[in-house]
């Protein structure tokens, strides 16, 4: 059994929208039609490569590995149907909390001028924190690593930033110039509810060498943390530049002792090599657009 273009394309649709009926509707098919494209798919390799649990439909090990080249596939169609019609390339460029800030701005303007067509900016949360790179959501993404992707997306990096933790205005750590460990022993921490257990982890009280911890607050957004903080429901591991773009009443960001930094970086799909998205990477290349 041949592998064909519409099966690709429900397996990234199911993927990307984490149900077969959502999958459908996007495709404007019908669910049996994109189930049975799926299950085509599943065939031609001998596995599963999408599961249901309570969260929806997510791919499996393999799916993951394979769900970037499929996207890639999809993304190298759409753009070909583009130029036989004669339409602009669009590209969507992904982004999560802060990374709106003015260097989005600035590799925006660099997008436009490199792709010659529409330029459409999405916002995701940390339920996805590839920003929509390995569901095909988006062509270009600022992320901020570490991430779990194997080897399926290629990473530059834009900025580093100092670590802090954000306190609720009147917390007996807000008045220090910084924090380690010892002055975070005991307490209550709001941290990410992300799939991936890599880009999660590095946000949790351990990765800043507390082990002393009293309990978790889980959050799905930049926003929401900054409010359950505000609340006095925990302290977050933030970075500096928060404070600079998402700058709340009733938190304070205290800097985290010993020199931790957190990244921001530039990223894309490897098996992506479509021209539209070489031209504008060559165009990121040269790094006068960002910020001294």
């Amino acid at each position: 059994m041949e592998v064909t273009l519409p099966a690709i394309r429900a397996f990234v649709a199911v993927a990307r929208e984490g149900s077969f009926g959502a999958a459908a509707t996007s495709l404007g098919v019908s669910q049996p039609t994109v189930s049975a494209a799926v299950r085509r798919l599943e065939t031609v390799v001998g596995r599963p490569l999408l599961v249901r649990d309570r969260d929806g439909v997510r791919p499996t090990e393999l799916g993951r590995r394979l769900l970037a080249h499929a996207v890639a596939v999809v993304s190298a169609t759409d753009d070909f149907e583009t130029l036989l019609t004669g339409e602009t390339p669009e590209l969507t460029v992904g982004f999560m909390g802060e990374a709106a800030g003015p260097l989005t701005s600035r590799l925006l303007a660099v997008v436009r001028r490199a792709c010659g067509g529409e330029v459409r900016l999405r916002r995701f949360d940390f339920d996805d924190p590839s920003c929509g790179l390995l569901t095909g959501a988006s062509d270009l993404a600022v992320v901020w690593p570490p991430l779990e992707t194997g080897d399926a997306l290629e990473t530059r990096p834009l900025r580093t930033d100092p670590r802090a933790v954000a306190v609720p205005l009147g917390d007996p750590l807000a008045g220090l110039a910084a924090v380690g460990p010892a002055d975070l022993a005991g307490r209550v921490w709001v941290v990410p509810r992300s799939r991936d257990e890599v880009w999660r982890a590095f946000r949790r009280p351990g990765a800043a060498g507390v082990t002393d911890v009293a309990g978790e607050v889980g959050s799905d957004a930049i926003e929401e943390t900054l409010e359950l903080v505000a609340a006095g429901r925990g302290v977050a591991l933030l970075s500096e530049g928060t404070d600079e773009h998402y700058a709340r009443a009733g938190v304070v960001f205290v800097p985290l002792s010993g020199g931790q930094r957190c990244s921001t970086a530039l990223a894309w799909r490897r098996a992506d090599t479509r021209p539209v998205l070489t031209g504008v990477l060559r165009a990121l290349g040269a790094r006068e657009w960002l910020p001294e």
